[in-house]
């Protein structure tokens, strides 16, 4: 199960862009062109606050001169949220996803974000920002939690849903472990696990088609398979 079918469908989900540079989605944001305006969006106010000029100088270097902070935490502008569809791209930070969920639904956000990517306009998202997309954030809770606990409250920590499957960021990273619980834990859900290693990404594309860059692998049903690069 990778992704539902829809034929506007322009999204683009990392592990870690641009902190590790990919080619396919640096295309993406030059291919806006000099004048794009890309909205920013972090899940918490202050973090955001502090790594934004960092943001910019990096989406500079990417041909993105006009980056927008977009606040869905302490100072969310009302009139910013319901006007998304002024931005040419909408960019989603890492960070933790449930905050992010939270936030998500706390400022009405949700409508706004399915709405932008149904009308064929670029969205990228990074790590626990490119969680919000997928059919659940429930992966990471297994931190924190037991397989069994994750599992049997699936239900409360539906994401966005706009791509089939739940994503798992930084595979390279993770503890043995820890990946032995994803494994367990797919086994007792109903879509797929996609897992990226940082630098790599999922490239959604019109028509239900998709591509990737970089190292992705598949979990369903307790088994493991690497997704060939397209």
């Amino acid at each position: 199960m990778m992704q539902r079918q829809d034929q506007q469908l322009r999204l683009v989900l990392t592990s870690n862009f641009p902190s590790t540079s990919t080619d396919a989605v640096s295309a993406c944001l030059r291919g806006l062109g000099t004048d794009a305006l890309v909205a920013w969006i972090p899940p918490l106010t202050s973090k955001g606050r502090e790594r934004f000029p960092a943001a910019q100088q990096s989406f500079r270097s990417l041909g993105v001169s006009a980056l927008e902070f977009c606040d869905i935490d302490e100072e969310p502008d009302e009139r910013q949220l319901a006007r998304l569809d002024r931005y040419d791209a909408l960019y989603l930070t890492g960070g933790d996803p449930l905050v992010f969920r939270r936030n998500i639904e706390r400022s009405g956000m949700a409508e706004g974000l399915r709405a932008f990517v149904s009308s064929g306009r670029l969205v990228i998202a990074a790590s626990g920002g490119a969680m919000q997309f997928t059919a659940n954030v429930s992966l990471y809770r297994l931190l924190a939690s037991t397989v069994d606990v994750v599992a049997g409250e699936h239900g409360d920590y539906a994401g966005l849903g706009l791509v089939g499957y739940e994503l798992l960021p930084h595979l390279n990273t993770l503890d043995p472990v820890f990946v032995d619980k994803v494994q367990r834990y797919s086994e007792r859900v109903p879509c797929d696990i996609v897992a990226l290693e940082d630098g790599a990404a999922i490239l959604h594309e019109s028509g239900g088609r998709f591509r990737t860059a970089g190292r992705v692998v598949r979990f369903r049903a307790g088994i493991r398979t690497a997704i060939e690069i397209a």
